[in-house]
């Protein structure tokens, strides 16, 4: 059996599991993300006023454009270390025949502008 084969068989089996079963494997991240979102969200409630609901959607959706911009990179990366197309689309819960659409930074000449999570990273530095 290929590695290809091999790969599509263990997405297609945990996407069979019980959504209790598949959510325990990103609980804990879930719950600290959430818990950091509380907090940026009161140091904005503080330095702008805004309400708490307003500053955590505020929060909430910043982190969403940059995790969106991670699981393009992570899409990418997955490709360049020989994975295909194809079980990259079913990792992120697409279909096969839509993962240039998807993921359209997988094209082949596809350009390759720095991304949110670019800047993120240099943030860090």
């Amino acid at each position: 059996m290929s590695d290809n084969t091999t790969q599509r068989k263990a997405l297609q089996q945990l996407e069979s599991e019980p959504s209790e079963e598949r959510i325990a494997y990103y609980r804990k991240p879930f719950m600290v993300l959430w818990a950091a979102i509380q907090e940026t969200s009161s140091e904005l409630q503080d330095d702008y006023t805004l309400s708490p609901e307003l500053s955590q959607l505020w929060v909430g959706e910043q982190i969403r454009q940059v995790s969106d911009s991670l699981v393009d990179r992570l899409a990418e990366i997955a490709v360049a270390h020989g994975e295909s197309k194809s079980n990259v689309a079913r990792a992120a819960n697409a279909s096969p025949d839509n993962v240039i659409r998807r993921f359209p930074r997988l094209k082949a000449d596809a350009a390759h502008d720095r991304t949110l999570i670019d800047d993120v990273l240099d943030s860090l530095e």
